[in-house]
């Protein structure tokens, strides 16, 4: 029994050490950096006339919570995280309603359609969508000219308009996670208590609130809480999409600029993600809390 244990432990440890050093190892190194006055000229090496890298405390945290641009990055992520979660929810029952129905022919080639966003690069992706909100030669703009529209919206250089694009592409790139979800939970539906609710004389909309989506509302829930802290870490699509006008709408890409921008100052950049990382555990932690509430309120 000593020696299968001895084994087991073998085969787990280089899992453990490779797990400490790729993932907490850097999180505890970023929160120890967040303390310090780390910046080019002391860190990681230390140049001639720099400061010198020390402790400084609260210092980092006292500066990005009183900068205008890291509040205007911490509301507009949440309004990011409304505005798409409901989107992406939204299409997510939609199409798992449409392609769960039984008049629908060919929905197993349907859902291998609609899962290619999930099998596309994403930087070929936003490459793509960027190209089809070109103001000038992209797609839509030469549709919506075709339609008779006449000021037509730049979407790679204005803030609104370019915030209405990353939700679309948003949804785009994430439908397929909310699809598979709520498929999977509509076909775990019992066919006849459905039935039981056209011989009461439900009509269709009343099926849909009070019969399939009580029964769906926990893998939904689920999904959305995943979906949302997606979105509050969103990074790569603004990045790529238009860096420049994206830096004091996202947390992440904020931190980011503090780290690479014109005057880069690490300590500041670590602080901003310990404080992302906090918030979006708090969040987490919250949602959770209340899915169980509800399940024991419904118990």
């Amino acid at each position: 029994m000593k020696k299968t244990s001895t084994v087991a432990l073998s085969l787990i440890l280089p899992g453990i050490a490779a797990f400490l050093f790729f993932n907490l190892w850097p999180i505890m190194y970023s929160i120890y950096l967040a303390f310090t006055n780390a910046q080019l000229g002391n860190f990681p090496i230390q140049t001639p006339n720099a400061p010198l890298l020390h402790f400084t405390g609260l210092e980092n945290f006292r500066w990005i919570l009183s900068d205008e641009g890291f509040r205007s990055a911490f509301l507009w992520t949440w309004i990011f995280v409304v505005t798409s979660v409901t989107l992406k929810v939204l299409v997510g029952i939609f199409l798992g309603l449409l392609y769960n129905n039984k008049y629908v022919k060919g929905k197993m080639i349907y859902r291998s359609l609609l899962i290619i966003p999930w099998a596309l690069p994403l930087l070929f992706s936003v490459t793509v969508w960027k190209f089809m909100f070109d103001p000038v030669f992209g797609p839509i703009n030469q549709i919506l000219r075709s339609l008779g529209v006449e000021n037509l919206p730049n979407w790679i250089n204005d803030p609104f308009w370019g915030f209405v694009a990353l939700n679309i592409i948003e949804v785009w790139l994430a439908y397929p996670f909310m699809i598979t979800v709520i498929t999977a939970a509509l076909q775990s539906v019992p066919e006849p208590l459905v039935e039981a609710a056209v011989i009461d004389g439900a009509n269709y909309w009343q099926r849909i609130r009070h019969v399939i989506l009580p029964i769906v509302g926990k893998p939904i829930a689920f999904a959305t809480i995943l979906t949302s802290a997606a979105s509050f870490q969103y990074f790569m699509v603004p990045y790529i999409y238009n860096a420049g006008l994206f830096e004091d709408k996202f947390l992440l890409l904020y931190g980011f600029r503090k780290a690479f921008g014109a005057t880069p100052h690490y300590g500041r950049a670590a602080a901003v993600m310990v404080v992302a990382t906090t918030v979006l555990a708090i969040y987490m932690y919250i949602n959770v809390k209340i899915t169980r509430l509800q399940e024991g309120a419904k118990g």
